[in-house]
């Protein structure tokens, strides 16, 4: 069989695709990638689409990978495929596997949920004329229009049985510069900014209102949902990746739950990834409860550079609403736990959550004074709350009149463009101060937020005067970073930095 798989993503990384991929070309199926990247709020050109369905002729089964915020590029993309080519069409990912029905007015068939067995399955009886209507982890639509459910498949227990991520670039393509490529390693670089993303776990303990996993959480009701891969799986495929991608100058561990390894299991890794791999390691799956010392402190050893935490919300009212109750306390012990490695751990990333309907300014200031506490430096994430179908918030939305279209008010929300209100302003600016300075201290915020101040329309001003004076600060530190990095350069006689710096300014001009 000949599948070809559509990533629209930015990024190259897509180890949902990639695994997929891996599985079908292990069953003997021959496969072509396409990187269709895009910005899910810009269609398509038309050259682009031509290319693609040039490159996908004479495939059997053509499958599209998608979140939530895609749903309008993969409409866009199965009706040009459906009007050129006799393939047959499957959705899978995120959207798929939460509105199915909705999904296939688009494709032929859609994948629920982890799809490396299902498709296989799905191929195996295709290619030998067999009803493939029945396999579980699928939902057709028929001749008639009728949808036929099937049931979910059971997770994948052993994550070690699935092959590792499919990097062949023959076969691979790619968008770039408004043309369709083929894969090579300088793109893939490129594209994937350097790194091998992979997911040492799948699963996730928690059941936040905001994600989706709380309604995944329930299609696996009474199995093990959160499934780790042996140490010397993971360590198999880093050590396999510098081989084969020597140009990778480092690792990000891109699952929920890492940090749900046992410290022996983590020592064990820690060990094993520093004298066979040893590049930056970046690792998303931090949460306040999960981080340890003797958890962190090997794979500091390890060289683990950057890592991710979700706070959320300060604010005990919106921690209930988004079921988030970890205790401030927690997370100020977790973030002065990395902080004690800052000199190893040069990138530290917390998440918020902004835009909430149900909170008020009394719970936005909670979080703000509660910022000006943590140790910096730190990277502050600020998001806008998205209603994601198949979330808890999403349904009160709808129930609250706050989604009133589901295009427009979701799919097409982007959720880094936060509001630009006042308070929201406010927490731009403790994450540049946080990033580069030592943050706003608290009796400055509690200033900026304090009622009289804003009521007597004095706030702006006060804003102003801390606005340029972080700026300044930043400049100065930026340029002590500069000068002191141009002078190792040159006892190095290294001119490639300077060069570049030059250039760019020249460019400028």
């Amino acid at each position: 069989m000949k599948f070809g798989i559509i990533s629209p993503y930015l990024d190259v990384q897509s180890v949902g695709v990639r695994s997929l991929s891996s599985s079908l070309k292990r069953a003997g199926h021959d496969v072509k990638i396409v990187f269709l990247r895009g910005d899910f709020l810009k269609r398509y050109s038309e050259k682009s689409l031509n290319e693609l369905v040039q490159i996908l002729k004479g495939t059997d089964v053509i499958g599209i990978s998608l979140m939530t915020n895609f749903f309008d590029n993969s409409v866009q993309v199965t009706e040009k495929i459906r009007q050129n080519l006799d393939s047959y069409v499957i959705w899978g990912g995120t959207h798929p596997t939460i509105r199915p029905e909705e999904c296939l007015g688009y494709a032929n068939a859609v994948a629920i949920g982890e799809s490396e067995e299902t498709i296989v399955e799905f191929a195996e009886k295709m290619a030998n004329d067999q009803d493939f209507t029945s396999v579980l982890g699928m939902w057709f639509k028929d001749k008639d229009g009728h949808i036929i459910r099937n049931c979910s498949r059971p997770l994948i227990q052993n994550l070690d049985s699935i092959p590792y991520l499919d990097y062949d670039n023959e076969d691979h393509y790619v968008l770039s510069s408004g043309t369709i490529q083929p894969m090579n390693n300088h793109l893939l670089n490129e594209y994937a900014y350097s790194e091998f993303m992979t997911m040492p776990t799948r699963g996730c303990p928690y059941n936040c209102t905001y994600c989706v996993n709380n309604t995944l959480n329930q299609m696996g009701k009474g199995q093990k949902i959160v499934r780790k891969r042996s140490v010397n799986h993971v360590i198999g495929e880093l050590t396999w990746m510098r081989n084969k991608m020597p140009f990778f100058s480092r690792v990000k561990f891109d699952d929920d739950c890492f940090f749900l390894y046992k410290p022996h299991e983590l020592k064990d890794f820690s060990a094993k990834y520093k004298s066979k791999v040893g590049l930056p390691l970046f690792i998303t799956g931090a949460t306040p409860e999960t981080l340890t010392r003797e958890k962190l402190a090997p794979l500091v050893d390890a060289n683990l550079q950057m890592i991710r935490m979700g706070i959320q919300s300060a604010a005990e009212k919106t921690k209930q609403l988004y079921k988030r109750c970890h205790p401030n306390d927690k997370v100020v012990r977790a973030a002065k736990l990395i902080n004690e490695f800052k000199d190893r751990i040069t990138f530290t990333q917390y998440d918020m959550i902004l835009d909430c309907p149900w909170e008020g300014d009394e719970e936005l200031i909670e979080s703000l004074l509660f910022l000006t506490t943590l140790p910096t430096p730190y990277d502050l994430r600020p998001f806008s709350l998205s209603f994601f179908p198949g979330t808890h918030l999403y349904d009160m939305a709808k129930k609250d009149n706050i989604v009133k279209d589901d295009l427009t008010d979701v799919y097409r929300k982007h959720y880094h463009r936060v509001k630009k209100t006042y308070l929201n302003r406010l927490f731009l600016l403790q994450q540049e101060a946080a990033k580069w300075t030592h943050g706003i201290s608290t009796g400055t915020m509690r200033l900026l937020t304090s009622r009289t101040i804003r009521r007597w329309k004095l706030n702006w001003i006060l804003y102003t005067v801390v606005r340029l004076t972080i700026d300044c600060r930043i400049k100065f530190k930026r340029f002590k970073h500069l000068v002191w990095q141009g002078l190792k350069d040159l006892r190095k006689m290294d001119m490639r930095r300077l060069k570049k710096y030059l250039k760019e300014k020249y460019a400028a001009t």
